[in-house]
């Protein structure tokens, strides 16, 4: 479940660059999104009912690439993100095509291929678990939030536009650490997809949008011939902190 949780951390940070990227149509857009989050049980997330986003592959620091594409449906409400890892680390070689989808309040995560050195090593078993914790959380803070503080801690400047997998978005950056305000990272937000995020050498970038796209409701499910796991979320995050604090 470490995929799981490491994936939680990044969208937890994308979260707060999206209610900052000011893709609605209000006079006060990062307001606006913040009450959406806070007023709706189940906010959009994407300001499209559906789509699938193929992102190009991202070095991971000479050891390996990374493809990810993303299928979103009912405004992200639905979301499967798929992810083809391949590295080569000290002559271990590894191949690993992993699923992560959220449905509502539900997360589950699932390997649809593995291999180490050639070996077979694919695990036929889902994990799936309730997340409404973490949304809740997530509302709690957004509703105690003061925006305009928090774009002020973290030098939140916007940077005009840029144009990538033939749309255009806002561009924008944050400094995560004020002692450093020169290792920024960049994004550029569509309808609050990500089109590109930029952290020192690592990149993300859109290749491919279709919008409105037919998603099959198969990227949302369990394939047969998986077992069901149910985890506690909450304390397999608790469980990944400690091992990070031990580190």
């Amino acid at each position: 479940m470490k995929h799981f949780m490491k994936k939680t951390s990044g969208i937890v940070l994308l979260s707060a660059l999206v209610l900052f990227s000011g893709c609605s149509k209000s006079d006060n857009p990062v307001s606006n999104a913040v009450s959406s989050l806070t007023s709706e049980s189940q906010p959009k997330r994407y300001e499209i009912k559906s789509g699938i986003v193929h992102y190009a592959p991202m070095n991971l620091m000479g050891m390996g690439t990374t493809t990810e594409t993303l299928y979103f449906d009912d405004y992200g409400r639905k979301e499967a993100v798929e992810t083809i890892t391949e590295s080569n680390v000290m002559g271990i070689k590894t191949y690993e095509h992993r699923v992560q989808i959220t449905d509502g309040t539900i997360g589950i995560s699932y390997e649809i291929r593995k291999t180490v050195n050639g070996k077979d090593e694919t695990s036929k078993v889902a994990q799936k678990g309730d997340i409404s914790e973490f949304q809740d959380m997530a509302k709690m803070m957004a509703s105690t939030m003061d925006i305009n503080e928090l774009k002020k801690n973290m030098d939140y400047r916007e940077e005009g536009t840029e144009t990538i997998a033939g749309v255009t978005g806002k561009k924008y950056s944050v400094a995560m650490n004020k002692e450093q305000p020169d290792a920024r990272v960049y994004g550029v937000m569509y309808k609050n997809i990500v089109l590109k995020s930029e952290m020192g050498s690592i990149s993300k970038t859109a290749e491919r949008i279709e919008e409105n796209a037919a998603v099959p409701a198969s990227k949302f499910a369990i394939p047969e011939g998986y077992t069901v796991e149910e985890v506690n979320l909450a304390e397999e995050m608790k469980k990944a902190g400690m091992e990070e604090s031990e580190e």
